[in-house]
């Protein structure tokens, strides 16, 4: 089994436990961790793409800080599950963390999930984090 060294986590939810278990896990095993927040792809300025997660990714960076861990912040623009999973083979990531969000039927049907759309193209584990 190959040693964990880097960690990407997807965050977009203050109120989830995703960027928490991410942080647990980097910590845990002195891996690297880069936190990303996916903009959709109609955000095509800078401007708008910074104020889509800007305050989401300053979240993330004060909570590692309060932590004690060192992060890399990164905004990303495009599908989530695209962006996500281009950014861990990017980085050489063996870890993906994201969230499961409760869905309804239709929003499943038509969205599909995000995670899911994760662990079917992700070529590293993924954690899916409820």
């Amino acid at each position: 089994m190959s040693a964990v060294r880097t960690i990407v986590v997807a965050y977009d939810d203050p109120e989830s436990r995703t960027l928490a278990r991410a942080a647990d896990l980097a910590e845990g095993l002195s891996a690297t961790l880069v936190v990303t927040n996916v903009a959709p792809p109609d955000h095509d300025s800078a401007e708008d793409v910074t104020h889509y997660g800007g305050d989401r990714l300053e979240q993330a960076r004060a909570y590692l800080a309060e932590r004690g861990i060192e992060g890399e912040v990164v905004q990303s623009v495009g599908q989530p599950a695209d962006a996500i999973v281009a950014l861990a083979e990017e980085r050489n990531a063996d870890l993906i963390v994201v969230g499961m969000r409760k869905k309804g039927f239709f929003e499943r049907l038509v969205e599909g999930s995000v995670a899911q759309n994760v662990m079917r193209r992700a070529t590293c584990d993924v954690l899916a984090v409820h």
